[in-house]
């Protein structure tokens, strides 16, 4: 049992020994503050839940440290976490014993945050330190976490409605549309349902043409404009095998024909002109867009003899603008670059599932092929009803009663 003694400068200190039996003190300006001090202490030993009052002076900087170099967890998410850290958290924190930080100093940090970063932003901030002061908790080094309780910016925001592209505007558009070198990669994510990662990380040998079917086995991931293989796909749902329809099993064949020698069972079906791995806002913004622009699903290029060509597009606001140009080419790229909206390549993904279902595919069926691990989740994020639903949902109560 502590005890408490008078000090020479008139205050008092409360004696007691820790869980190993090593003697501890704390100097109180009363004798009433030190005998509770004390009978907290004796209550936390009783209950196993005593913490040292002295670790809680390491610094947050500290802690922080030890707690990145031991987390196992994905290269991107690592180094999404290490930036937030370094721009954000530990400029506020770092210097903060981690005992000091408190309820009241976190809102107060959430709340500067909220005044100049969007509300998932802020979300992200506050995960990384709510992470470290739960881990300071589990290292027993303070009592509880300051973080609970803290009132976060809603991230509450309309989701983008995902487009489904007919499959007439499909084949005899954007299809058309797509350059050459490029096509197979667009028919292969309309005809497969392949997420960007999954297509742009398709290795020669996991498509068997004879046999039509592809196997996704590993994804391509980006982080700070530098793409890797990540020999595994999102989830173990994303192992799988997909059978590739009559026009894509075409294209690749084509695709195959073009290479100078048959290719390596690893060599990547889509490459850049180096030959690494595809960069996605690449592509989008010299490909994909440029289809998109061609195809007349994004604002639209005509050519105006004999002044050339005229493009029109929309801004965000939904009004239209126009403007001539000498070329073609000229055109488009000006359309790219300042038209708002349109077609996601992730909405082809949203099309293979949409068209699987209105041919009343069977949803588990559907499920398996997309990836996914529960048909809910084919359900509510990627079937989408098209128009000509409606007239077969009304036509239930049209017959005989």
């Amino acid at each position: 049992m502590g005890h408490v003694s008078p000090t020479p400068s008139g205050k008092f200190r409360a004696n007691w020994r820790d869980p190993s039996n090593k003697q501890k003190a704390k100097t109180f300006k009363t004798q009433k503050e030190a005998k509770a001090f004390l009978a907290e202490v004796e209550s936390a030993k009783n209950h196993g839940t005593y913490i040292d009052p002295q670790v809680g002076k390491l610094l947050f900087a500290k802690h922080a440290e030890g707690w990145l170099a031991g987390r196992h967890v994905e290269v991107r998410t690592h180094e999404r976490t290490l930036s937030v850290m370094r721009i954000h958290v530990l400029p506020q924190w770092g210097s903060w014993p981690l005992a000091n930080i408190d309820h009241r100093a976190v809102q107060e940090w959430v709340n500067a945050l909220s005044r100049k970063l969007a509300p998932a932003s802020v979300a992200k901030c506050f995960g990384v330190l709510s992470m470290v002061m739960d881990s300071a908790i589990y290292a027993r080094l303070i009592g509880i976490n300051p973080c609970k309780g803290v009132s976060l910016p809603s991230t509450h925001k309309p989701r983008r409605p995902a487009q489904a592209l007919s499959r007439a505007d499909f084949f005899e558009r954007l299809l058309p549309a797509t350059v050459p070198n490029y096509r197979a990669l667009v028919a292969l994510a309309a005809g497969t349902g392949l997420r960007w990662g999954e297509a742009a990380g398709l290795a020669w040998g996991a498509v068997d043409l004879d046999a039509a079917r592809v196997r996704v086995v590993q994804v391509v991931i980006e982080s700070g404009g530098v793409r890797s293989i990540k020999p595994y796909p999102k989830s173990r749902a994303g192992v799988r095998s997909i059978p590739l329809p009559a026009f894509l099993v075409e294209e690749l064949t084509q695709l195959r024909k073009s290479l100078d020698a048959p290719p390596r069972p690893t060599a990547l079906l889509f490459t850049s002109r180096s030959g690494q791995p595809l960069l996605r806002s690449t592509f989008r913004r010299q490909v994909w867009r440029p289809a998109l622009v061609r195809a007349g699903l994004l604002g639209s290029v005509a050519e105006r003899p004999p002044r050339g060509w005229l493009a029109s597009w929309p801004d965000a606001a939904g009004l239209e603008h126009t403007r001539e140009f000498d070329g073609e080419r000229e055109a488009v790229e000006h359309v790219v670059a300042h038209a708002a909206g349109g077609l996601h390549f992730h909405d082809l993904r949203h099309s293979y599932a949409t068209w699987l279902v209105s041919d009343n595919v069977p949803v588990n069926i559907v499920r398996a092929v997309m990836g996914h691990e529960s048909t809910s989740t084919t359900l509510n994020l990627y079937t989408h009803a098209p128009n000509e639903y409606h007239g077969r949902v009304t036509g239930v109560f049209d017959g005989p009663r």
